[in-house]
């Protein structure tokens, strides 16, 4: 339970940005991920997602589904597509295409229940009208442990950082792109079925004033 209590602290710790350097925005996302086999080694991934700013407007709504093969007893490869509409307060909305591949992987695993583990994803990233396709690769690290020992509860926190490869003439930026930092718990309702809320920190690294973004975050997922 201390060592619980220690990430959590160091999570949070990371989350929280210099407030007189960025842009603040409260928001609210919420996540559908249902993961399976279809036969043998082949499975599938299908993610929703809608995210609202001040809890109050959705402006953004992605879709991604994808198509995976068990390297290992823990270890997958995905192969999939991504659509994204975003549409913000003030600007005009934009429809994106993504090609997405990733590796998930385990890190780690303790008698005690801790378990951490890994995914390594790159997106090519193309926007309706315009003419250039952005790189971006993501590195997510994610850690879970009982809250009791051989609990069903766990406390949960995650930390995934954002990489341009190439700047394009719809925005992105080469370099750091963002840095998002979670921390909540994972409540079971079966075997197959998680909910997880908690809270999110977005942190999009900008030309001008960084823009943070303080997230109630709640996630549902499935395994089937």
């Amino acid at each position: 339970m201390e060592r619980l209590r220690h990430w959590v602290l160091t999570a949070l710790s990371l989350a929280l940005p210099a407030p007189a350097l960025a842009q603040d925005d409260g928001q609210a996302w919420t996540q559908f991920l249902a993961q399976g086999p279809i036969r043998g080694d082949l499975v599938f991934w299908a993610e929703a997602q809608t995210r609202l700013t001040d809890a109050t407007r959705a402006t953004q709504t992605l879709l991604r589904p994808a198509i995976g093969v068990r390297l290992g007893r823990n270890t997958t490869a995905h192969f999939g597509y991504a659509f994204v509409h975003t549409d913000p307060v003030n600007g005009a909305a934009t429809d994106e295409h993504r090609l997405w591949q990733q590796l998930s992987f385990p890190i780690l695993r303790t008698p005690r229940g801790l378990y951490v583990w890994g995914r390594s994803r790159i997106e090519q990233r193309m926007v309706e009208g315009q003419r250039d396709t952005g790189v971006r690769l993501r590195q997510f690290v994610r850690a879970q442990m009982p809250v009791r020992r051989g609990g069903k509860l766990s406390g949960v926190v995650f930390v995934e950082g954002f990489y341009a490869v190439n700047s394009t003439d719809w925005g992105a930026r080469a370099g750091v792109d963002q840095v998002r930092s979670f921390v909540g718990l994972s409540i079971p309702f079966g075997k197959q079925v998680n909910l997880e809320p908690g809270y999110l920190n977005q942190t999009v690294f900008r030309r001008g004033p960084d823009r943070v973004n303080h997230v109630a975050s709640l996630n549902l997922f499935i395994r089937l």
